[in-house]
């Protein structure tokens, strides 16, 4: 029903509804330039304030879905607030419903910042290849913003956290307000002056447009590309931006994703190092759980050998014992060999001095009346004595040929001269000459005599 067609009494609802539909179609969308005033944040919220000029005060809102979008403002600030007036039914009070603002002057600035953005991309200033590469090997990363600010704290955190040995140099500058551009480029230049900046992140936190405008200003955009240190431009939040991120090496949503980039490599070799030990201290335990694992049977091993040579050193002695035999009856017979030749020489001596002695005898008996037959028996008897003395020389030269020649068979036959010729004796564990494979079996030790010495072995499979 049209206002001018009511011909009846309305009730309070009726009116206020009325109202409101009259102002929801009239003022569906205003623009209102003013002041604000009497902002109180809202628990639900939302935020309610007054936009006033020197006459009068219009009560206005901002819901909080509308809220995230809108530029921080404060008591005091000029602005422009776009929106539709509303009726509250049930209070009866008009409400301004803000669906967008801006700071008074946010236009022409906006416009200005254009008009500067066309002209230096123009100039090709913004080209990928005027791009610096980020240096992969950091040791000093410089940081133009304020000294005051959380920026700077929260590039540090990052850094710290990262990459624990990086130098970092602040180069403090105001970030808003009048003659801040002056200071950004001069601390962009002064950090260029410096030899061992590596890399420079340049930014501040959010905020307006005008907040952020210094970043958009020739000043810093020319600073930004006379530098020979790559910059990285981390200005705002992500929503936000300036001129800043397109002149400069690389753009960051934010400050600290502008630490990440910086430290990108020095995090990845640290990553990769920690796996790397991570790896090393895994394949270490695994070895060490292994070779205890393996210490009992090792002991057990130790302890078989042990006894083995123990077996070995109890029967040491005995097979000793039969070397030693055999070296004695071989001295034996060497000892008898020489006895029975000394015999047979005194023997053969004796006889011939009895001889002698019988002859004489004789002599002196038949010296007279047998001197003829004497001389003539003495012929004889000498040359008896000749061919029995020559007998007797061929008869010992027999018997020693003979004797010698049982020698060399004892010797012959000796385990001694034996090993001698290059040949081994070989006993088993309990003194037994091994003359077949088949007496010994894997794993069982055997002694071996040389010439010189014995060796001990272990019998292997393929030695069966």
């Amino acid at each position: 029903m049209a206002y001018d067609e009511i011909s009846r009494t309305l009730t309070v609802s009726e009116a206020n509804s009325l109202i409101k539909g009259v102002l929801d179609e009239s003022f569906y969308q205003i623009v209102v330039k003013g002041e604000i005033s009497g902002f109180r944040p809202s628990p639900s919220g939302h935020a309610y304030f007054d936009l006033k000029d020197m006459n009068a005060a219009l009560p206005s809102v901002i819901f909080k879905s509308s809220l995230y979008s809108m530029p921080s403002f404060r008591n005091g600030d000029m602005v422009v607030a776009t929106g539709r007036i509303s009726l509250y039914e049930k209070t009866g009070k008009i409400s301004f419903i803000i669906t967008r603002l801006s700071k008074a002057g946010d236009g022409e600035l906006a416009a200005l910042i254009e008009k500067r953005k066309q002209y230096y991309q123009s100039l090709g200033w913004f080209d990928p290849q005027y791009k610096k590469p980020i240096p992969k090997e950091i040791r000093t990363l410089g940081v133009v913003t304020s000294a005051t600010g959380a920026v700077f704290h929260d590039i540090l955190d990052v850094t710290r956290r990262r990459a624990p040995g990086l130098d970092i140099v602040l180069f403090p500058c105001a970030v808003q307000g009048e003659g801040a551009e002056i200071t950004i480029a001069s601390r962009i230049r002064q950090a260029n002056n410096f030899d061992n900046v590596d890399l420079l992140i340049v930014g501040r936190g959010g905020g307006s447009q005008e907040d952020l405008s210094p970043f958009s200003t020739d000043e810093v955009i020319i600073a930004i590309k006379e530098s020979h240190i790559p910059i990285i431009s981390a200005v705002g939040h992500e929503v936000d931006w300036a001129l800043s991120d397109y002149v400069a090496d690389v753009r960051a949503g934010t400050p600290s994703i502008a630490a990440e980039m910086a430290t990108a490599e020095i995090f990845k070799r640290r990553e990769s190092l920690s796996t790397v030990v991570s790896t090393l201290s895994f394949l270490m335990k695994n070895k060490i759980m292994e070779a205890k694992e393996r210490i009992p049977s090792t002991i057990i091993l130790s302890s078989l050998m042990k006894e083995r040579i123990h077996e070995a050193r109890t029967r040491l002695p005995k097979a000793e014992s039969l070397a030693s035999l055999l070296e004695r009856k071989i001295q034996d017979g060497e000892y008898r060999v020489a006895m029975a030749q000394n015999e047979i020489y005194q023997s053969i001596k004796d006889k011939v001095k009895e001889s002698e002695i019988k002859l004489n005898g004789l002599k002196a008996a038949l010296s007279i009346s047998l001197v003829p037959q004497v001389k003539e028996n003495k012929v004889l008897l000498r040359s008896l004595y000749k061919e029995m003395k020559t007998a007797l020389s061929h008869k010992v030269d027999t018997d020693t040929q003979l004797l010698s020649a049982r020698k060399r068979e004892i010797e012959a036959l000796s385990p001694l001269s034996v090993l001698k010729r290059g040949y081994s004796l070989v006993t088993d564990e309990k003194g037994r000459v091994v003359r077949d494979k088949n007496q010994v079996k894997e794993g069982e030790s055997l002694k071996i005599r040389v010439e010189n010495g014995t060796i001990r072995t272990i019998v292997q499979k393929e030695n069966i």
